[in-house]
């Protein structure tokens, strides 16, 4: 097991880090679940954003264990989304957010990303949680394979809800967005589902 087997990615913009409660309340239960302890750590006082990460959106990385942790500062690119490929994993096991993502890199794809299919339901893409739009309501699977702090934002605001979605009812969808803790919901990011390969 690595030193440090779970993390944490949080975005600051222009030195605030966004999110953070949620982000806290998973670190939390992360500590708890593998480690059988209470955290000790206080992202709110850990995250001393350095004077040349004030400006933009910087990527914070958080690597941790129950009693220490690494801390990674790094201006962030995003990279955007054109296209999706279904592929078939149904052993993957992301419940916490691991340090060890070997798993991932096994998902070999020709599309920009992938939509993990396990047991015929669509779970998550590899980077991040997914959202579809339907009659302008916007879905998410409650099959995800990890809890993404974005998606717990969108959730308590009342913006989006969890249902099941199968590999077959993907037609029935007229949009599809990945959304992470980088990249917040943002409906210019929404592509037409007719963008995934089966």
């Amino acid at each position: 097991m690595s030193q440090f087997p779970v993390f944490e990615t949080i975005a600051i913009l222009d030195g605030i880090p966004q999110n953070l409660a949620f982000h806290q309340a998973r670190m939390d239960n992360a500590i708890e679940k593998l480690f059988k302890q209470t955290s000790v750590f206080n992202l709110a006082e850990i995250i001393q954003v350095p004077e040349r990460y004030q400006n933009g959106l910087v990527r914070c990385r958080i690597d941790y264990n129950q009693q220490d942790y690494h801390i990674i500062f790094s201006v962030y690119q995003k990279r955007e989304i054109k296209s999706y490929q279904a592929v078939y994993f149904d052993t993957l096991d992301y419940i916490f957010k691991y340090s060890n993502r070997e798993n991932f890199d096994l998902i070999k794809i020709e599309k920009d990303e992938a939509i993990i299919i396990q047991n015929g339901k669509v779970t998550d893409c590899r980077v991040g949680n997914l959202l579809f739009l339907k009659n302008n309501i916007w879905y998410s699977p409650k099959d995800y394979l990890l809890k993404g702090t974005q998606l717990s934002y969108l959730l308590s605001q009342n913006k989006i809800k969890l249902v099941e979605i199968k590999i077959e009812d993907l037609h029935q969808y007229e949009k599809i967005m990945m959304i992470n803790a980088m990249n917040p919901f943002d409906e210019s990011r929404a592509i037409s589902t007719q963008h995934i390969t089966l």
